[in-house]
């Protein structure tokens, strides 16, 4: 669930302050619109299909007001929401520099939810985030509501499902009227920072984490179903990478983009992100028992790692603009993750060569990445040593042990480059099979066509004849001529080919 923020105000300095608060966060977005008139710009564009895709922004989940610039403006904000459909039920947050108890009941009067300070505290940070997931909630609700409503023939079942909307609606405007407690300030996010626009070129560790198989697991289930095992995952994934220091830039759908070392200075960035990494695939098993619980689908996560200068900070333009970090290290970072399997975490000789502390790796292979001139070195990260000391559970285990394959069983592995999967095949004979993986042998004169980390499509044969169709799995280790392969398929394609195996070892000669 995306939480986006939108910021009114004339004073740049202070919305910048607002915004690096909220992002800050790990939770939120926030957006600069510096003037009323930015405002009612992008509510129109928002209003045209191509404008909104242009912007890559959607509706708010909050809208927080300079209280100067509403007195300026004759609280106009509050006008112009109230009169937009599409903004119905967004909280209207006042900002100020001192409050004082005539002041906030003027705002509660011309339609404001809350008033906060201009340097947030802790708790208001929560009031926000409580306001915008309870608001984000709704919304989601309604849009249940009325695709029911638009199902139903029946005129009765349709004023049930009003009655419940506007129940929903009471309580929104119960839970975020204008009882809120103050409470003394603990913290002052970014405290003595210099606030300016734009950015700066800094060296940052980069983690991209992805969910396998989301789409995939998630095409069955309904949307209220997928949005809360995100967010149970998100809120676990979020908790952990806040405490080593990281920044979450962007969630991309099932995926995370995270920095450590900026805007939050860390003292060793790379060690944390090896460690939150190695704590986040830990913290996989727990949630998968969560999940099994409530007859959600185990998830498998994968995640890459690299160490290099990008861009970070305000990005757009003098009226909208989004903190964010761009350049090639980034896109770098999305490749090695690519070359992750579930449960793995795959890193750069950038990250191994300057972690402060002793990390455990295994499998050094070189891969190529597109984009680039020559091949670069990775590492599957096992561990952390020194003041850490943390290493991934079960780091051998394959989900079960492998059971050895006695009717021998030929199979054709299609290397696949991109998205496109060769014509030609490597012969490779079944030796063991697990839940998640499947241990083969190639010939030494084969092997050398192809490389550690190739994903590949699987076809099957059984004295020559074709007996099974084909499943995906990517090339995760060898050893001799043995080689391990990681499933990259579903879990429905995967129990299928363990089945039939298993029907093929019971087979007469």
């Amino acid at each position: 669930m995306n939480i986006l923020i939108w910021i009114i105000g004339e004073d740049r300095r202070k919305m910048i302050e607002l915004q690096r608060s909220i992002n800050n966060s790990g939770c939120m977005r926030a957006i600069c619109l510096i003037s009323i008139e930015a405002f009612k710009e992008l509510i129109e564009k928002l209003k045209n299909e191509d404008g909104s895709d242009d912007l890559m922004v959607g509706s708010p989940s909050l809208v927080m007001a300079d209280h100067d610039m509403a007195l300026k403006n004759d609280f106009e904000v509050s006008r112009i929401m109230k009169e937009d459909t599409s903004l119905a039920g967004v909280p209207i947050f006042v900002t100020v520099d001192k409050k004082s108890e005539e002041l906030c009941e003027a705002c509660y009067e011309r339609g404001a939810a809350a008033v906060v300070h201009n340097r947030l505290s802790k708790s208001e940070l929560t009031r926000i985030e409580n306001a915008a997931w309870q608001h984000e909630n709704t919304r989601l609700y309604e849009q249940k509501l009325q695709k029911q409503a638009s199902e139903l023939l029946k005129a009765k079942e349709i004023f049930l499902l009003n009655q419940q909307l506007e129940s929903r609606n009471m309580l929104l405007q119960k839970t975020f009227g204008r009882y809120f407690s103050d409470e003394v300030v603990n913290l002052i996010l970014n405290k003595g920072e210099n606030v300016s626009l734009g950015g700066e070129k800094r060296k940052v560790t980069i983690m991209m984490t992805d969910l396998r198989n989301f789409t995939s697991l998630s095409e069955n289930m309904d949307s209220d179903r997928v949005t809360s095992l995100l967010n149970f995952y998100f809120d676990k994934m979020v908790d952990i990478i806040s405490k080593y220091g990281g920044t979450v830039i962007e969630f991309l759908g099932d995926g995370m983009l995270t920095v450590f070392g900026a805007p939050l200075t860390v003292e060793n960035p790379i060690d944390n992100a090896v460690a939150a990494a190695i704590i986040m695939q830990n913290s996989m098993a727990s949630l998968n028992e969560y999940f099994v619980e409530h007859n959600f689908p185990v998830l498998e996560m994968g995640i890459g790692l690299h160490y290099g200068e990008v861009f970070i900070g305000n990005i757009g333009s003098e009226k909208m603009m989004r903190y964010n970090v761009i350049g090639s290290p980034v896109n770098l970072c999305s490749r090695i993750e690519s070359c992750s399997v579930g449960g793995q975490i795959i890193a750069s000789k950038e990250i191994v060569n300057n972690v402060v502390n002793p990390i455990c790796t295994k499998n050094e292979v070189e891969i190529m990445a597109k984009g680039l001139l020559g091949p670069i070195k990775i590492f599957e990260v096992t561990g952390i040593e020194g003041t850490y000391d943390c290493h991934l559970e079960n780091v051998n285990d394959d989900g079960d042990d492998f059971t050895p394959v006695e009717k021998e069983i030929e199979l054709h592995l299609y290397p696949i480059n991109g998205k496109l999967i060769d014509s030609d095949y490597v012969t490779a004979h079944l030796l063991g099979i697990s839940n998640k993986r499947i241990s083969v042998r190639i010939d030494a004169d084969n092997s050398k066509n192809i490389d550690m980390y190739t994903n590949v499509k699987i076809t099957s044969e059984v004295n020559k004849k074709e007996m099974y169709g084909g499943f995906y799995s990517k090339v995760i280790g060898h050893s001799n001529d043995t080689w391990i392969l990681h499933y990259t398929d579903s879990g429905n394609v995967i129990s299928d080919f363990i089945k039939w195996v298993t029907s093929v070892q019971g087979m007469s000669e």
